[in-house]
Protein backbone atom coordinates (compact mmCIF):
# COMPACT_ATOMS: atom_id res chain seq x y z
CA UNK A 1 0.00 0.00 0.00
CA UNK A 2 1.10 3.63 -0.98
CA UNK A 3 0.56 6.06 1.78
CA UNK A 4 0.35 8.95 -0.33
CA UNK A 5 -2.87 10.75 0.06
CA UNK A 6 -4.32 7.78 1.93
CA UNK A 7 -6.85 8.36 4.79
CA UNK A 8 -4.86 6.91 8.15
CA UNK A 9 -6.86 7.61 11.34
CA UNK A 10 -4.80 7.03 14.78
CA UNK A 11 -6.37 7.23 18.10
CA UNK A 12 -4.14 8.19 21.04
CA UNK A 13 -1.93 10.43 18.64
CA UNK A 14 -1.49 12.97 21.06
CA UNK A 15 1.70 11.53 22.64
CA UNK A 16 3.99 7.76 22.88
CA UNK A 17 3.83 5.52 20.08
CA UNK A 18 0.89 7.31 18.61
CA UNK A 19 2.42 10.38 18.24
CA UNK A 20 5.63 9.02 16.76
CA UNK A 21 3.78 6.98 14.24
CA UNK A 22 1.53 10.33 13.27
CA UNK A 23 5.21 11.98 12.39
CA UNK A 24 6.75 8.71 11.09
CA UNK A 25 3.53 8.33 8.52
CA UNK A 26 3.39 12.04 7.97
CA UNK A 27 6.70 12.27 5.73
CA UNK A 28 4.97 10.24 3.03
CA UNK A 29 1.77 12.92 2.48
CA UNK A 30 -1.61 11.02 3.78
CA UNK A 31 -3.92 12.39 5.13
CA UNK A 32 -4.03 12.27 8.85
CA UNK A 33 -6.76 12.34 11.44
CA UNK A 34 -5.22 12.66 14.98
CA UNK A 35 -7.52 11.40 17.81
CA UNK A 36 -6.74 11.86 21.49
CA UNK A 37 -8.39 13.23 24.65
CA UNK A 38 -5.93 16.25 25.60
CA UNK A 39 -6.32 18.73 23.61
CA UNK A 40 -3.08 20.41 24.26
CA UNK A 41 -1.22 17.55 23.35
CA UNK A 42 -3.02 16.83 20.06
CA UNK A 43 -2.33 20.60 19.26
CA UNK A 44 1.34 20.24 19.81
CA UNK A 45 1.58 16.83 17.63
CA UNK A 46 -0.51 18.80 14.89
CA UNK A 47 2.00 21.48 15.08
CA UNK A 48 4.93 19.29 14.50
CA UNK A 49 3.50 17.21 11.63
CA UNK A 50 2.71 20.89 10.25
CA UNK A 51 6.05 22.22 10.57
CA UNK A 52 7.39 18.85 8.98
CA UNK A 53 5.37 18.78 5.94
CA UNK A 54 2.76 22.13 5.74
CA UNK A 55 -0.09 20.30 5.87
CA UNK A 56 -1.93 19.97 9.17
CA UNK A 57 -3.81 17.48 9.86
CA UNK A 58 -7.09 17.31 10.82
CA UNK A 59 -7.34 16.43 14.75
CA UNK A 60 -10.36 15.24 16.73
CA UNK A 61 -11.14 15.35 20.37
CA UNK A 62 -12.28 12.12 21.17
CA UNK A 63 -12.72 9.14 24.29
CA UNK A 64 -12.65 6.47 22.97
CA UNK A 65 -14.39 4.40 25.71
CA UNK A 66 -17.52 6.88 25.21
CA UNK A 67 -19.84 5.71 22.71
CA UNK A 68 -21.34 9.33 22.03
CA UNK A 69 -17.49 9.95 21.77
CA UNK A 70 -16.59 7.83 18.84
CA UNK A 71 -19.81 8.39 17.21
CA UNK A 72 -19.15 11.77 17.24
CA UNK A 73 -15.61 11.38 15.75
CA UNK A 74 -17.23 9.37 13.48
CA UNK A 75 -19.67 11.51 11.88
CA UNK A 76 -17.00 14.34 11.85
CA UNK A 77 -14.50 12.24 10.25
CA UNK A 78 -17.35 11.25 7.47
CA UNK A 79 -17.81 15.26 7.07
CA UNK A 80 -14.18 15.46 6.56
CA UNK A 81 -12.93 12.60 4.23
CA UNK A 82 -16.28 10.71 3.08
CA UNK A 83 -13.85 7.39 3.91
CA UNK A 84 -11.23 5.76 5.45
CA UNK A 85 -8.11 3.25 4.06
CA UNK A 86 -6.66 2.53 7.79
CA UNK A 87 -7.17 2.69 11.07
CA UNK A 88 -4.94 2.61 13.80
CA UNK A 89 -6.37 1.46 17.03
CA UNK A 90 -3.34 2.43 19.60
CA UNK A 91 -5.13 4.42 22.35
CA UNK A 92 -4.74 2.69 25.46
CA UNK A 93 -4.62 2.52 28.96
CA UNK A 94 -1.90 0.40 31.94
CA UNK A 95 -2.63 0.67 35.26
CA UNK A 96 0.34 -1.06 37.26
CA UNK A 97 -1.05 -2.56 40.62
CA UNK A 98 -1.78 -6.05 41.58
CA UNK A 99 -5.55 -7.40 41.22
CA UNK A 100 -5.90 -6.82 45.03
CA UNK A 101 -5.49 -3.11 45.01
CA UNK A 102 -6.82 -2.36 42.22
CA UNK A 103 -10.20 -0.60 42.27
CA UNK A 104 -13.18 -1.96 40.75
CA UNK A 105 -13.47 1.31 38.32
CA UNK A 106 -9.86 1.07 37.27
CA UNK A 107 -10.15 -2.46 35.85
CA UNK A 108 -12.95 -1.36 34.12
CA UNK A 109 -11.24 1.45 32.66
CA UNK A 110 -8.74 0.00 31.32
CA UNK A 111 -11.08 -3.08 29.77
CA UNK A 112 -13.36 0.05 28.08
CA UNK A 113 -10.16 1.82 26.88
CA UNK A 114 -8.10 -1.13 25.35
CA UNK A 115 -11.00 -3.48 24.30
CA UNK A 116 -14.35 -1.75 24.03
CA UNK A 117 -12.62 1.19 22.39
CA UNK A 118 -10.91 -0.38 19.76
CA UNK A 119 -14.07 -2.59 19.07
CA UNK A 120 -16.22 0.99 19.09
CA UNK A 121 -14.13 2.78 16.24
CA UNK A 122 -13.76 -0.31 14.04
CA UNK A 123 -17.95 -0.57 14.08
CA UNK A 124 -18.08 3.46 14.09
CA UNK A 125 -15.71 3.73 10.91
CA UNK A 126 -16.33 0.16 9.67
CA UNK A 127 -19.07 2.10 6.64
CA UNK A 128 -16.03 4.34 5.88
CA UNK A 129 -13.35 1.36 5.76
CA UNK A 130 -15.60 -0.09 3.25
CA UNK A 131 -15.75 2.69 0.92
CA UNK A 132 -11.72 2.25 0.76
CA UNK A 133 -10.68 0.48 -2.60
CA UNK A 134 -8.37 -1.82 0.36
CA UNK A 135 -8.57 -0.87 3.82
CA UNK A 136 -6.26 -1.85 6.76
CA UNK A 137 -7.11 -2.05 10.53
CA UNK A 138 -4.47 -2.18 12.75
CA UNK A 139 -4.62 -2.87 15.96
CA UNK A 140 -2.11 -2.35 18.75
CA UNK A 141 -1.49 -5.49 21.44
CA UNK A 142 1.33 -6.36 23.28
CA UNK A 143 3.65 -9.16 24.28
CA UNK A 144 2.56 -8.58 27.92
CA UNK A 145 -0.94 -10.24 26.29
CA UNK A 146 1.12 -13.40 26.08
CA UNK A 147 3.01 -13.35 29.60
CA UNK A 148 1.86 -11.43 32.29
CA UNK A 149 3.42 -9.98 35.29
CA UNK A 150 2.07 -9.45 39.04
CA UNK A 151 1.04 -5.78 38.35
CA UNK A 152 -0.47 -5.66 35.07
CA UNK A 153 -2.46 -9.13 34.98
CA UNK A 154 -5.83 -6.68 34.29
CA UNK A 155 -3.77 -4.93 31.34
CA UNK A 156 -2.53 -8.11 30.24
CA UNK A 157 -6.37 -9.66 30.19
CA UNK A 158 -7.60 -6.44 27.87
CA UNK A 159 -4.37 -7.23 25.54
CA UNK A 160 -5.42 -10.87 25.29
CA UNK A 161 -8.95 -9.85 24.27
CA UNK A 162 -7.67 -7.59 21.66
CA UNK A 163 -5.39 -10.26 20.36
CA UNK A 164 -8.47 -12.65 20.18
CA UNK A 165 -10.77 -9.93 18.26
CA UNK A 166 -8.29 -9.44 15.79
CA UNK A 167 -7.82 -12.89 14.70
CA UNK A 168 -11.65 -13.30 14.48
CA UNK A 169 -12.41 -9.87 12.58
CA UNK A 170 -9.67 -11.00 10.43
CA UNK A 171 -12.03 -13.43 8.98
CA UNK A 172 -15.03 -11.42 9.17
CA UNK A 173 -13.23 -8.27 7.00
CA UNK A 174 -12.01 -10.86 4.10
CA UNK A 175 -15.73 -10.24 2.64
CA UNK A 176 -14.99 -6.58 2.56
CA UNK A 177 -11.22 -6.65 1.19
CA UNK A 178 -10.13 -5.13 4.49
CA UNK A 179 -6.85 -6.62 6.23
CA UNK A 180 -6.49 -6.77 9.69
CA UNK A 181 -3.06 -6.33 11.39
CA UNK A 182 -2.06 -6.86 15.07
CA UNK A 183 1.22 -5.58 16.24
CA UNK A 184 2.61 -6.84 19.60
CA UNK A 185 5.15 -4.84 20.95
CA UNK A 186 7.74 -5.96 23.80
CA UNK A 187 8.02 -3.18 26.93
CA UNK A 188 8.42 0.28 25.47
CA UNK A 189 10.12 3.58 26.73
CA UNK A 190 6.56 5.56 27.00
CA UNK A 191 4.47 6.98 29.99
CA UNK A 192 3.23 3.06 30.53
CA UNK A 193 6.88 2.07 31.57
CA UNK A 194 7.11 5.25 33.99
CA UNK A 195 4.40 4.85 36.37
CA UNK A 196 4.52 1.28 38.06
CA UNK A 197 3.81 0.43 41.65
CA UNK A 198 6.74 -1.67 42.06
CA UNK A 199 9.52 0.77 40.83
CA UNK A 200 11.51 -2.83 39.25
CA UNK A 201 12.82 -1.50 35.44
CA UNK A 202 13.88 -3.53 33.00
CA UNK A 203 16.98 -3.83 31.63
CA UNK A 204 17.60 -1.14 29.06
CA UNK A 205 17.84 -3.92 26.48
CA UNK A 206 14.58 -4.66 26.44
CA UNK A 207 12.86 -1.40 26.58
CA UNK A 208 11.58 -0.49 22.86
CA UNK A 209 12.10 3.25 21.87
CA UNK A 210 8.51 4.14 20.06
CA UNK A 211 10.25 5.42 17.52
CA UNK A 212 11.89 2.09 16.25
CA UNK A 213 8.24 0.35 16.71
CA UNK A 214 6.46 3.10 14.73
CA UNK A 215 8.58 2.47 11.58
CA UNK A 216 7.70 -1.50 12.56
CA UNK A 217 3.85 0.34 12.37
CA UNK A 218 4.88 1.87 8.63
CA UNK A 219 6.25 -1.09 7.15
CA UNK A 220 3.07 -3.56 8.72
CA UNK A 221 0.60 -0.53 6.99
CA UNK A 222 2.30 -0.58 3.58
CA UNK A 223 2.71 -4.82 3.84
CA UNK A 224 -0.94 -5.16 4.96
CA UNK A 225 0.80 -7.69 7.79
CA UNK A 226 -1.17 -9.59 9.69
CA UNK A 227 0.70 -10.15 12.71
CA UNK A 228 3.97 -8.81 13.79
CA UNK A 229 6.09 -9.11 17.10
CA UNK A 230 8.75 -6.93 18.16
CA UNK A 231 10.82 -8.30 19.31
CA UNK A 232 9.74 -11.77 19.39
CA UNK A 233 12.52 -13.50 21.82
CA UNK A 234 11.08 -10.77 24.41
CA UNK A 235 8.60 -13.41 25.10
CA UNK A 236 11.43 -15.53 26.50
CA UNK A 237 13.28 -13.48 28.37
CA UNK A 238 9.81 -11.88 29.67
CA UNK A 239 9.40 -15.34 30.70
CA UNK A 240 12.60 -16.12 32.51
CA UNK A 241 11.85 -12.86 34.54
CA UNK A 242 8.25 -14.02 35.42
CA UNK A 243 10.22 -16.79 37.60
CA UNK A 244 11.80 -15.07 39.61
CA UNK A 245 9.60 -12.53 39.69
Amino acid sequence: MKLENKIIVITGASKGLGKETALRLCRQNPDLVLIARTESLLRQTQKEIESLTGKAPLIILCDISNEEDVDRMAEMINEKCRHVDVLINNAGIGIHKVSEKMSNEEMRKQVEVNFYGPFYCIKALLPLLKLSDSAYILNIGSLVGEISFADNSIYAATKSALAGFSDGLRHEMKEFNISVGLFLPGLMNTSFQHDREHKIKAPAFMVLDPRQAAAKLENMIIGKKQKVYMYRWMLALMKLKQLFQ
